[in-house]
């Protein structure tokens, strides 16, 4: 069998956490900006036609809506610097009188510098300078005051400049954010993901179950004996037969005709777990008694011993359970837990599911109770 490490998942998220909070944090300075806005000029506001009282309510209600609506339904910011844009140039559109200086010297440049650094393509960045510069051009029949127009241009430059090279700096940052990233979710002897990627893919997972009720189940896969595998052979040999039975389970979980793929990961030193995203107890109860079965008939020939390890010399114990509504992280482990726990007491290289627990003797419960 091959020993070469299984490759560690990329992550599927384009953008870092960071930057997200980023985002956001621009979105929300709009929306408080937007009602300060209103609210200190209220006389003005009063004052203008409805159409302009309309327009600005709008600006300040679409700030706060993709504010709010973000973390739930733009997870990938796909729109952020079309909203970003629409509201700048929405903003400069409705100039009402040259009485509004603060705008046009602070507020829409520091915009529109901070619209830059949403943009995702050098392209973005030309086509948003353009619009906007034509927008400060055309707003409201020359109601910018002329001698703004001069500190403007020189904005726009920099705003240009700075945008292409945040856009340089954001690459490479989310680079080297997602290879930290990969280093402390992955198991660095197996190259699964680990105990830390698993809690946050389950707690994903329950999200997704909360929000369109597409479930999932969890396989805690603990190693037979193993101890007596690492004295008999040495910790070498032992870290070899791991290495093996990774790659083992990690191959036939990809062979699984699951809709969405499996993830497994290692665990803990001889634990393994596995995620079934859109499957049911009855369906990881079959998925795993093949997995047991496999693991059983395999020879495992492992280079530091001089005869393979012959089929039945290392078997698997499965805890199964699957994820309930109002559920977290803690519970689902502690019920695939006890399901593994339970098939050990039985006699080891079995399968027990948390729902429908096997008559325990007496003796074993006593451990389970330990």
């Amino acid at each position: 069998m091959d020993e070469k490490p299984i490759a560690a998942d990329e992550g599927s998220s384009r953008y870092s956490q960071e930057y997200f909070s980023y985002v956001r944090g621009l979105f929300a300075a709009a929306s408080i900006l937007g009602c300060m806005e209103l609210i200190l000029n209220s006389d003005w506001f009063l004052s203008v036609p409805l159409w302009l009282q309309a327009v600005r309510v709008s600006l300040t209600a679409l700030a706060i809506g993709y504010w709010l609506s973000m973390r739930r339904y733009d997870p990938t910011l796909r729109h952020a610097f079309k909203v970003g844009l629409l509201f700048l140039v929405l903003r400069i559109a409705t100039l009402s009188h040259a009485m509004e200086p603060h705008n046009v010297a602070f507020y829409l440049p520091v915009a529109l510098i901070a619209v830059m650094t949403l943009a995702f393509s050098r392209r973005e960045i030309w086509v948003g300078l353009v619009v906007t510069v034509a927008a400060f051009l055309i707003a409201r029949q020359g109601q910018i005051p002329d001698r703004a127009y001069l500190g403007l241009s020189f904005v726009a430059i920099f705003s240009g400049y700075f945008g292409l090279s945040f856009l340089r700096f954001r690459a490479r940052l989310f680079e080297l954010l997602s290879q930290l990233k990969d280093q402390t979710r992955t198991d660095q002897l197996t190259g699964l993901k680990n105990r830390r990627a698993l809690q946050d893919d389950i707690e994903h997972g329950f999200r997704r179950l909360e929000r369109d009720g597409t479930g999932f189940s969890l396989l805690l896969i603990d190693v037979d004996h193993f101890k007596k595998v690492n004295d008999r052979y040495g910790h070498a040999v032992g870290d070899a037969i791991l290495t093996l039975l990774a790659r083992e389970i990690h191959h036939d979980v990809g062979n699984m005709d699951l809709v969405d793929g499996g993830t497994v990961y290692r665990f803990g030193g001889e634990e393994f777990a596995v995620i079934l995203p859109s499957t049911d107890v009855d369906g990881a109860s079959v998925a795993a008694e093949r997995l047991r079965r496999l693991i059983d008939a395999t020879h495992f020939d492992v280079g530091p011993l001089e005869t393979p390890i012959s089929a039945g010399g290392v078997t698997i114990s499965v805890g199964i359970t699957g994820a309930e509504a109002g559920a977290g992280w803690s519970e689902m482990y502690s019920a695939a837990d006890q399901a593994l726990y339970r098939a050990k007491d039985l006699g080891r290289n079995r399968v027990e599911r948390a729902d429908r627990p096997s008559a325990v003797p007496d003796d074993s419960k006593m451990v389970l109770q330990a």
